[in-house]
């Protein structure tokens, strides 16, 4: 037959010590005392190995009670999220062009699917000092937001100004809609003195002009003391005084001011009504051409004014503009200056 192990258990060893006593008690012998037994120490020796053996049969087989999980190593995207009062580090955001809705679009500058916008002044940005004779590079960067791709054969035209040595010339690459491309020009500065400013803008190959007016200025010490004139038949304008706001005048950023000119007819027709100071160049300052409302006969002068308003950034601004006819017709000097807006 099979011998099974006794297992010894509290109940046994507790149950000898009783019957050891009744026997001992029948037969009467005197003997010498049995210190008594404190059964708690059976029950207290019992727990512990029951604690025990529970704790040994838990570490040899599996356990309903699920371990508790490894810890984990923080991931890529929780390693960006910053301990309490430590400072976020910002990533770097991609670069990225501008949006084409973020530019200044006028739909008026189009040519039929064909329109542009511009995107920055890469070089000359201010009206910078130059000498005569000096030569230069002026870079724009301009946008296709239009509906069609400019092919290869477009230009940018000389529109008014000085054309600073320069002429029209050939756009060789194709620009996709919604895409951005660098046009540069060689400029040599002319001998004329104060600010002089020059004007260009995008035409097609049948010469179709869009987009906006591409202007650069430049400030000159020429020996010439006089500016760059445009004379229309007996159409003609020159420059008495700046009476308000004369280059270089600081002004606080976002301010309203009034930029007025004293200028005389220096032709030989009356200027009527609906003759204009025209936007050429530059940052319009809030403002925009505008009839002058006043009759001028060949030989006066008249006050002639603005209301602008300095931008929100710092920095130097030019703007340049021109008188014209009722019928758009662009004459006479370049009314050019510049405000340094703190």
């Amino acid at each position: 037959m099979t011998v099974r192990p006794v297992q010894k258990t509290v109940p046994a060893v507790i149950g000898l010590a009783v019957i050891m006593s009744v026997l001992l008690s029948a037969c009467g012998a005197p003997m010498t005392p049995v210190a008594t037994i404190d059964t708690g120490i059976f029950y207290t020796q019992a727990a512990a190995t029951i604690v025990l053996g529970l704790t040994q049969t838990s570490q040899a087989a599996p356990s309903n009670t699920p371990a508790p999980s490894p810890t984990a190593f923080p991931s890529a995207t929780a390693s960006l999220v910053p301990a309490p009062g430590a400072t976020p580090e910002t990533p770097a955001p991609p670069t990225a062009l501008p949006s084409p809705t973020a530019l200044h679009i006028d739909p008026a500058t189009a040519f039929g699917c064909y329109n542009a916008a511009l995107v920055a002044d890469v070089t000359l940005r201010y009206a910078e000092n130059f000498k005569p004779g000096e030569h230069f590079t002026k870079t724009w960067r301009v946008q296709n937001t239009g509906n069609c791709d400019w092919p290869r054969g477009f230009k940018i035209a000389f529109a008014s100004g000085n054309r600073f040595g320069a002429d029209t010339i050939t756009i060789n690459q194709k620009v996709l809609a919604g895409n951005q491309t660098d046009i540069s020009l060689d400029m040599t500065a002319p001998n004329l003195n104060g600010l002089v400013t020059s004007t260009w803008q995008l035409t097609t190959n049948t010469g179709k002009t869009f987009g906006p007016l591409l202007s650069v200025a430049i400030n000159l010490p020429g020996a010439n003391p006089s500016p760059s004139i445009a004379i229309a038949g007996c159409l003609n304008s020159a420059l008495v005084k700046d009476v308000s706001i004369s280059t270089g005048t600081e002004i606080q950023a976002g301010t309203a001011f009034t930029k007025t000119w004293l200028i005389k007819n220096t032709g030989t027709c009356t200027w009527n009504r609906d003759f204009r100071i025209t936007f050429v160049a530059g940052s319009l300052l809030g403002s925009d051409t505008t009839r002058i409302r006043k009759i001028v006969e060949p030989g006066a002068s008249a006050e002639i004014s603005l209301e602008m308003t300095a931008p929100q950034a710092s920095g130097t601004v030019s703007t340049a503009w021109q008188m014209s006819s009722d019928s758009g017709q662009l004459f006479g000097q370049l009314f050019a200056f510049v405000i340094v807006v703190k």
